[in-house]
């Protein structure tokens, strides 16, 4: 009767542990531990007649560890959350591609639960809401409805600029990208973070030099970039944008007017130090 040493070495003849004598020990403790007078259940020899079963035995060896049941089945796990982990992350990669069109989806229909409601809509409504879905299937695949939080749509499309949030709930509403899309190259082009560098930056300096906060429309008229455009098209422009500028904090409002904001101190801050 074959011994466990014996069924070990057959099966490891076929594998890169051919003739490895540590791999056969540590197997045959997998395969007899009461042989060892070890008290765990025993590694049915049929076990490695499955293909992953099989890897994770050898995983397992290369590490120098007993493949045990209860090893087999952690370390198997763990392979698929990282599999899965893989898989997101390449999903995720190919949702940045995209993210100028998902920027748009979310932010319009930011803008209109505010229009509608007066608040912005849960990042769940947004994610799982059709025109999201289908673009999602669209530019990325099919995706579990709960893993669609892992490809960070939200926090993509606010880094590029499209929508702003905070931690207040409902915050979610359309930012910097959205409202200058319909005027072009005719106001600023500048990325999301300069914009509200800027804003706050005259905000400071207005406020030191009067005195006072200035007005809407005095934003809007002189409030330019590095290359002379203005930020802001008009005063009804400056005034839309208010929303997203304050949910930010890039600004806060005084009496209806904007102040610097706590975001946009601490920005303006970090660059008189560096």
């Amino acid at each position: 009767m074959p011994t466990c040493d014996d069924i070990a070495a057959a099966w490891l003849s076929s594998t890169d542990f051919a003739g490895n004598r540590t791999a056969v020990d540590l197997l045959s403790r997998a395969i007899s531990p009461q042989d060892f007078a070890l008290k765990r259940d025993s590694l049915p020899v049929a076990a490695a007649a499955d293909p992953a079963t099989a890897a994770a035995i050898l995983e397992l060896l290369e590490r120098g560890q007993v493949p045990t049941m209860a090893a087999i089945r952690t370390l198997t796990a763990q392979n698929e959350m990282r599999r899965e982990a893989e898989r997101i992350e390449k999903l995720g990669r190919r949702a940045q591609r995209s993210i100028d069109d998902f920027g748009k989806v979310l932010a319009r229909l930011a803008h209109e639960h505010w229009t509608a409601h007066g608040t912005g809509p849960t990042r769940r409504d947004v994610l799982c809401s059709e025109p999201v879905m289908a673009l999602i299937a669209d530019r990325i695949g099919e995706i579990a409805p709960t893993a669609v939080k892992h490809l960070w749509l939200i926090e993509r499309a606010q880094r590029a600029g499209w929508i702003a949030s905070n931690a207040n709930p409902q915050s979610l509403c359309a930012a910097r990208r959205f409202h200058a899309a319909k005027y072009g190259n005719r106001v600023s082009l500048r990325p999301v973070n300069t914009i509200g560098t800027m804003v706050t930056g005259f905000l400071v300096d207005y406020q030191n030099e009067h005195g006072r906060p200035p007005r809407w429309s005095t934003l809007a008229r002189e409030l330019r970039d590095d290359r002379g455009r203005r930020l802001f098209h008009d005063t009804a422009d400056a005034r839309i944008q208010e929303l997203w500028l304050t949910t930010a904090e890039w600004i806060a409002i005084e009496e209806d007017l904007p102040i610097p904001g706590k975001r946009g101190l601490r920005t303006l801050a970090r660059k008189a130090r560096g």
